[in-house]
């Protein structure tokens, strides 16, 4: 049996699966490319460096916002600025709209209260979240 990634042409692995050997070559489609996997390499921790053709894990990115749970007042004023990101990152919002990010932050700002779940993603990057709390005003 062996362990392959199904990769895009961005280097993101998209699904991992196991087959027999004899059936490495039938996996894919169309826009999925095989490679070969090893022990501990998964689609949340590695990528396909698309120069080289080789399995890389994934690196991670510290936001310059701290810390990655934090608190505004849910007045429609009050902002949250979350920087650090690097350019490409791609944030999934929310509402589930999703954005590049092309100059470093996003800002947040609401006026109902309640918990909001930011999610970054971007090959060669880690995945990340930030939870903003947004508090009712007084």
């Amino acid at each position: 049996m062996k362990k392959i990634g199904l990769y895009l042409s961005d280097g993101k692995i998209d699904m991992v699966i196991t087959c027999p050997d004899r059936m490495v070559a039938f996996q894919g489609g169309v826009g999925l490319t095989v490679i070969e996997l090893s022990n501990g390499q998964e689609s949340h921790n590695s990528y396909v460096d698309m120069v080289t053709l080789t399995v890389q894990p994934k690196t991670d990115f510290v936001f310059a916002t701290n810390p990655i749970t934090f608190s505004i007042v849910a007045n429609g004023t009050d902002e949250a600025i979350i920087s650090g990101i690097p350019e490409g990152v791609q944030v999934e919002w929310p509402d589930g709209q999703i954005n590049i990010v092309t100059d470093g932050e996003i800002g947040f700002s609401v006026d109902l209260p309640g918990t909001y779940t930011f999610r970054f993603t971007a090959v060669p990057y880690l995945d990340k979240e930030i939870t903003v709390e947004a508090i009712a005003a007084t």
